[in-house]
C-alpha cells in the first residue's frame, strides 16, 4: 500500500519535485523488505528479497528520463538517501557481502543521472556516501548473522538437550547386558544425529559384549573402534576425535567406579564441540546408572547361580538349563571316574582342587551357546544347544580334553537328545540311564541313549 501511494505520489508531482517521491517510494519498499525478513521463508525464497532494492533502483532511472526541471534538490536528496536505504536494507536481509556487491549498481545509477542535463547529482554521492551506505550495510549484516548464528546456537543446544531428555525417557531398563548395549547405541546413534553407533560393555566376568549400530550393523569393531574403545574403557573422560574430513566421539559409561563400557560415534557434527562433550558427559553418567544397576543385579544373579568352588552353575542354574531345554538341545551328564577314592587317599583339598580344574575346563571347552552347571559332588551337566547333528560330539571333546590334560580322574558321560514330544524330567532320566551305562561298561566314556 505504501509503495502503490508513493507511486501515486510520484504521478501527480510537479517534475522538480519528484525525488523526494523517490524517497517515499524507497522507504515503502524497504519497510516491506523488511517485514518480508520476519516472515517464514525458507533459503530458496531469499534472492526475492532484493525485489524492493530493485524496485527503488528502477524508480531511479525512471525518474532520471521523467525529470525535466532545472531545480534537482530534492531529486539529489531522494538520491542520497535511496542509496543509503537500499544499502542497508540489502545488508539487512541477505548475508554479509551482499551491499558491497550491490554498491557497484548504485553508484551505476547515480553516474547514469548525473550525466543527464536536468539531474546533477553531487559527486559526493557515489564517491562518498555510497562507499559508506555500503559499509553500513554490512555492519548492519554482520550483526544480523551473528545475532542470527547466536539463535541458531541457542536453538541447536536446546534442540539437543531436548532430544537427549525425550531419549534417556524413552530408555527402558535392559533386563541384560546385550539389550543394554544394544539400546545404548540406538540412544547415543538418535542423541548425537551420527551414522553410526559402537557400544561394546563389559560384563561382571570381564567379558566384552559388542553391539553395532548403523551401516555394518552386527560387525566386530574395526581396527580404529577397537583402540578407541580400549582407551575410554581405561579412561574417564569423553573427547572428539578426528577421524578423516569428519568426527568421532568417544565416551565411556561408567558403572560404580569403574567404566563399564564405552561409546563410538560417528561421525558427530562438530559445530559445538565444548557442548557435544557436555551432553556426552551428561548422556553417560545416566546411562552409567543402568549400567550400574544391571552390573548389580547380574552380581546378584551370579552369587545366587554359581557353584562357590567351580565357578560354573549350581544346582539352581542347573535347573534353569533343564527348563531351557529345547528340541534339537543334548543333555550330557558328566561322573568323575574314582572320585571317591581322590578324597579318601589325598584329601578332600585334593579333591576340591579336582572338581575346581573341572570346572574350568568345562569354561574353556565348550561353545559360546553351550552351558554348564554342577548338579551335586562330582555330578556335572552340560547343555549343548542345537547338537541334533551330533549329539556326542560336545561330550568327547570334554573327555577328550579332559585326558590329555593328564589328570589323576577320568570322566564318562552320558548323553540325550531333547524331543519336544516328551518332558524334560524324561529326557533328563535317558541321560542318566546313558550315564549308568557309560559306568558299567568300562567308564570314561561316552554313551548316548
Amino acid at each position: 500500500m505504501g509503495a502503490v501511494l508513493a507511486v501515486l505520489d510520484f504521478l501527480a508531482r510537479d517534475p522538480s519535485q519528484r525525488g523526494a517521491s523517490v524517497l517515499y517510494l524507497g522507504l515503502a519498499l524497504v519497510f516491506a523488505g523488511i517485514w518480508s525478513f520476519f516472515t517464514d521463508w525458507d533459503r530458496l525464497a531469499q534472492p526475492f528479497r532484493l525485489l524492493p532494492a530493485l524496485a527503488v533502483l528502477g524508480a531511479m532511472v525512471a525518474s532520471i528520463y521523467w525529470a525535466q526541471a532545472a531545480d534537482t534538490s530534492h531529486a539529489v536528496i531522494g538520491f542520497a538517501a535511496a542509496s543509503v536505504l537500499i544499502l542497508a536494507y540489502i545488508g539487512f536481509v541477505l548475508p554479509p557481502g551482499s551491499s558491497l556487491l550491490f554498491s557497484p549498481l548504485v553508484i551505476g545509477v547515480v553516474l547514469l543521472a548525473n550525466r543527464q542535463d536536468a539531474f546533477r547529482v553531487s559527486l559526493a554521492v557515489p564517491l562518498i556516501g555510497v562507499p559508506v551506505a555500503a559499509a553500513v550495510g554490512e555492519l548492519i549484516s554482520a550483526l544480523v548473522d551473528r545475532s542470527l548464528r547466536t539463535a541458531r546456537w541457542f536453538s541447536s543446544r536446546t534442540e539437543r538437550l531436548a532430544r537427549l531428555d525425550d531419549v534417556l525417557r524413552r530408555f527402558r531398563r535392559p533386563s541384560t547386558l546385550p539389550e543394554a548395549a544394544e539400546e545404548v547405541a540406538q540412544a547415543a546413534r538418535e542423541i548425537f544425529e551420527a551414522t553410526r553407533s559402537t557400544v561394546v560393555l563389559r560384563d561382571v566376568s570381564g567379558g566384552l559384549i559388542p553391539v553395532t549400530i548403523g551401516p555394518f550393523s552386527g560387525e566386530t569393531p574395526d581396527a580404529e573402534t577397537a583402540v578407541l574403545v580400549a582407551e575410554a574403557i581405561g579412561g574417564d573422560e569423553p573427547r572428539l576425535v578426528p577421524s578423516g574430513n569428519d568426527t568421532m566421539l568417544v565416551l565411556p559409561l561408567p558403572a560404580a567406579e569403574v567404566p563399564a563400557g564405552a561409546v563410538v560415534v560417528h561421525p558427530v557434527p562438530n559445530e559445538d564441540p565444548a557442548y557435544t562433550v557436555d551432553l556426552a558427559r551428561l548422556f553417560g553418567t545416566q546411562v552409567g546408572i543402568a549400567i550400574e544397576h544391571l552390573f548389580v543385579i547380574n552380581q546378584l544373579e551370579r552369587a545366587t547361580t554359581r557353584d562357590e568352588l567351580t565357578g560354573i552353575g549350581n544346582r539352581k542354574h542347573a535347573d534353569a538349563l533343564l527348563n531351557s531345554l529345547d528340541g534339537g538341545d543334548a543333555l550330557i551328564l558328566l561322573d568323575l571316574d574314582g572320585f571317591k577314592a581322590v578324597n579318601d587317599t589325598f584329601g578332600h583339598a585334593a579333591g576340591d582342587q579336582v572338581l575346581l580344574d573341572l570346572g574350568h575346563h568345562l569354561q574353556r571347552c565348550l561353545r559360546d551357546s553351550d552351558t554348564s552347571a554342577r548338579l551335586g559332588g562330582d555330578e556335572f551337566l552340560v547343555v549343548a544347544r542345537r547338537a541334533f547333528a551330533d549329539p556326542a560330539a560336545v561330550a568327547k571333546r570334554i573327555l577328550r580334553g579332559w585326558a590329555d590334560a593328564g589328570h589323576s580322574t577320568t570322566l564318562s558321560a552320558g548323553v540325550a537328545l531333547h524331543d519336544t514330544q516328551v518332558d524334560v524330567a524324561e529326557t533328563f532320566d535317558r541321560a542318566d540311564q546313558a550315564l549308568y551305562q557309560a559306568k558299567e561298561a568300562g567308564k570314561n566314556q561316552v554313551q548316548l541313549w
